[in-house]
């Protein structure tokens, strides 16, 4: 079943775009690694980003997407605009993304790669400076983060519906908190309207902890039973289509 995020157009201009940031600074290449920046020119939407992902952007010609081969059918079904490079798990993701550089002759080019990446591990990052050692290689970062600032008509219809997602959790976890009520039944009802309201999968949270715990910003429930006189911090997210929309609330009971 396809899964298209992005209609090929918008894909399109994205690229244009990258591509014209790319050539302004002079690179002949780019090589990617930001999660929300492949999802930005490929559409890839899928929970496998937490394994290093790699995309390489050439001027001219096909991106090539490194991965492992495992996603190769959820790439078959979402990405249309690159070619697929896939690993096995016993083998180097570096060597895929040397191949797919020397299948568009640029392992001698002038390249820009993302350093400020959570996923591309020092070891990923060196064995790819090392395999394409006669590349003049520059710090690319940013390039993309820059054009993704400027929100389509497309992508705030995402963030909208996020949004709307996200307050019918918030509203029905305020519902939710009584005398007596746990953690557990409060989180449990927030993602069920929240989900029912069209939330996919949240990149965060969501967020309900007492006010004991308040400066733990990255807790949330976990046993705890509430009483009257107490207080409910709620910070609930809401996405669409990887676009998130959180919202926080200080609920006192009594």
């Amino acid at each position: 079943m396809q899964h298209n995020v992005f209609p090929p157009a918008e894909l399109e201009q994205r690229l244009a775009k990258t591509r014209q940031a790319m050539q302004e600074s002079g690179l002949e290449a780019l090589v990617v690694s930001v999660p929300e920046n492949i999802y930005y020119l490929t559409g890839l939407d899928h929970w496998g980003f937490f394994a290093c992902h790699v995309l390489v952007v050439p001027l001219q010609g096909s991106m090539a997407l490194a991965c492992r081969a495992m996603e190769r059918i959820t790439v078959e079904n979402q990405v249309d605009n690159a070619e697929f490079y896939g690993h096995a798990d016993t083998e180097e993701l570096a060597d895929y993304v040397i191949n797919a550089l020397a299948d568009r002759g640029l392992t001698s080019a002038r390249l820009g790669i993302e350093k400020r990446s959570l996923f591309m591990t020092p070891r990923i990052y060196e064995m790819i400076i090392a395999g394409a050692s006669s590349a003049a290689w520059e710090d690319g970062s940013g390039i993309i983060d820059e054009l993704r600032l400027v929100k389509s008509p497309l992508e705030q219809e995402y963030t909208r519906k996020a949004a709307a997602a996200a307050d019918a959790g918030t509203l029905a976890a305020v519902d939710a908190i009584h005398d007596g009520a746990s953690d557990y039944e409060i989180a449990a009802e927030c993602n069920r309207a929240m989900i029912l309201a069209g939330s996919e999968y949240p990149g965060f949270g969501p967020f309900i902890r007492p006010t004991t715990r308040l400066g733990e910003e990255h807790t949330t429930w976990r046993g705890d039973v509430f009483h009257d006189g107490d207080a409910v911090f709620l910070e609930i997210g809401g996405a669409y289509r990887k676009y998130q929309a959180p919202m926080g609330r200080l609920v006192y009971i009594g």
